[in-house]
């Protein structure tokens, strides 16, 4: 990776496209977002592979992120909850969601990376038919 540092911007040289990375709002991606972005990359694709792999189809799968952050210390993320909403027609327990979560966490390389620096957490919804969470 190759990267051009600018006045209020960091121009990214990626293998698939360019990225432009700023503090600033409206003039690229923050790196706050960056760092939230690459969690859920990396666990939302595996949690797609793992219930591939369990036989749970699905129509649609979502994620969410929420982040306290400490302004005495530069901004700091401490934590992170991440929740994935399954709309699904297939039951889950709440120990296979449990499971899965526990499979996720333990094998997302972007988590572990983080961890314990910041405290990660992954809840995980199924959505029924009728919108209401299990």
């Amino acid at each position: 990776m190759k990267f051009l540092i600018e006045a209020d911007r960091v121009i990214a040289d990626l293998t698939s496209s360019q990225l432009v990375i700023s503090p600033t709002p409206g003039v690229g991606v923050r790196p706050y977002e960056l760092l939230i972005s690459s969690l859920i990359g990396c666990g939302g694709t595996l949690l797609k592979t793992i219930l591939e792999k369990k036989r749970v189809s699905y129509e649609k799968l979502e994620m969410e992120a929420d982040s306290i952050r400490n302004p005495s210390q530069a901004n700091r993320i401490e934590r992170i909850t991440i929740t994935a909403n399954i709309f699904s027609k297939d039951e889950l327990t709440l120990g296979q969601r449990e499971k899965i979560s526990s499979l996720v966490m333990k094998n997302c390389g972007m988590i572990q990376s983080v961890l314990p620096a910041i405290k990660v957490e992954l809840l995980i919804n199924r959505i029924h038919d009728e919108g209401e969470p299990e």
